[in-house]
């Protein structure tokens, strides 16, 4: 009976860019150069504590007890081969279970770092979400976001990193040639939507002459246009349905109150204030999930530190909905509180509370603080 053993591992997955072609003209050239590979990169593997898994051609599968050592790896490998001649590495890496059965390897997780891999430019590294998140509090590593593509046979949604520090090269979306599923083309939709459209203004006038106008009017200037009650700015706050579903599925994920859905929360808002960075309500929500995850790591400091960051600059911000005006300060006022500063604490709930005061759970946070002042 073989044996199968199944195990969480950083993936790394590296190919040759234009190896291909190499082979095809000069065939004992190709086979020198996958020789070449091996024996400069096996040592470096080693080295980290790799296990060198799988050759295919001229691509490696490759495993790492952890995604620091998988990732200071494929920054060695790279400076190994940099000046090599036909030598130019791609690297993808994820985390993720994989299965070993004899000598072969297995896993939805492989197929992933397999299809993030050409997201890494030559010379360059690609990496998942779960990667740039493992090392995200690491001032060492520097990431850029790329893109949240439909890969190829995964049911997952992926987001795709390349580091960018350490001299490696940035990826650019242009150059890409991933495997990726074509989009859906919302013909139907865009159909059903332009009739209602025309359905609808079709009876605006007469809405118009029944006297509501006015009142139409008003309710948009409100949910559109709110004033800050703590800075007094006019602040915007329209978004798309497909932002606000966005947001909800933050949220929702935030209360689940478990690492792995903290992650899926940070991951929305890096997205959302990567497409748009003058949104307070992204701030907000990144400097949310930036607090959770302190309270995960034993109220780490730095990460702490970057969670104030974010949500100051969307108290500040003249793009941000009253509701997230209001979470802000009342998770500022949760920081002052584990610095011990009960007087700035005391201060930003209050500032919540004028921001809404009917918002989930301030109402509580100002009776604990208030019980903490008359102790």
């Amino acid at each position: 009976m073989p044996s199968l053993k199944r195990r969480l591992a950083a993936i790394v997955i590296t190919d040759i860019v234009g190896f291909t072609n190499l082979s095809s003209k000069d065939e004992e050239g190709a086979y020198n150069l996958v020789k070449k590979q091996r024996e400069i990169l096996k040592p470096i593997v080693m080295n980290y504590e790799g296990e060198w898994l799988k050759e295919e051609g001229d691509g490696l599968l490759l495993s790492f007890p952890s995604s620091k050592q998988a990732v200071n790896c494929s920054i060695q490998m790279q400076a190994a081969v940099k000046n090599i001649e036909d030598l130019n590495l791609r690297i993808g890496i994820h985390q993720g279970d994989i299965i070993i059965e004899d000598k072969d390897v297995f896993g939805d997780d492989v197929n992933i770092a397999s299809r993030i891999e050409p997201f890494a430019v030559a010379g360059g590294i690609a990496v998942s979400q779960k990667i740039q998140q493992d090392l995200s509090s690491n001032p060492e590593f520097k990431f850029k976001f790329i893109d949240t593509p439909k890969l190829k046979g995964v049911q997952q949604e992926i987001s795709v990193y390349c580091i960018i520090s350490h001299g490696l090269p940035e990826s650019k979306k242009s150059d890409i040639q991933a495997k990726v599923e074509p989009k859906k083309k919302y013909y139907k939709e865009i159909l059903i939507s332009t009739l209602f459209g025309i359905i609808l203004f079709s009876y605006l006038p007469q809405f118009f002459q029944l006297g509501d106008f006015n009142f139409f009017q008003s309710s948009f200037s409100r949910t559109a246009n709110l004033k800050n009650p703590v800075t007094g700015e006019l602040n915007s706050t329209k978004h798309t349905a497909d932002i606000l579903k966005e947001l909800t599925l933050a949220d929702s994920l935030l209360k689940q109150n478990n690492i792995e859905a903290n992650l899926d929360a940070y991951t929305i808002s890096e997205i959302l204030i990567n497409e748009d960075s003058t949104q307070g309500d992204f701030y907000c929500l990144r400097g949310m999930a930036y607090f959770q995850r302190a309270k995960f790591q034993n109220n780490s400091k730095e990460i702490l530190d970057k969670s104030q960051k974010d949500l100051k600059k969307a108290t500040s911000s003249t793009n941000i909905n009253i509701d997230y005006i209001a979470r802000a300060y009342m998770t500022i006022s949760d920081i002052f509180l584990l610095n011990h500063d009960l007087q700035n604490a005391d201060r930003a709930i209050k500032r919540a509370l004028r921001a809404n005061k009917r918002i989930d759970g301030v109402i509580d946070k100002l009776k604990n603080i208030n019980k903490i002042k008359l102790q």
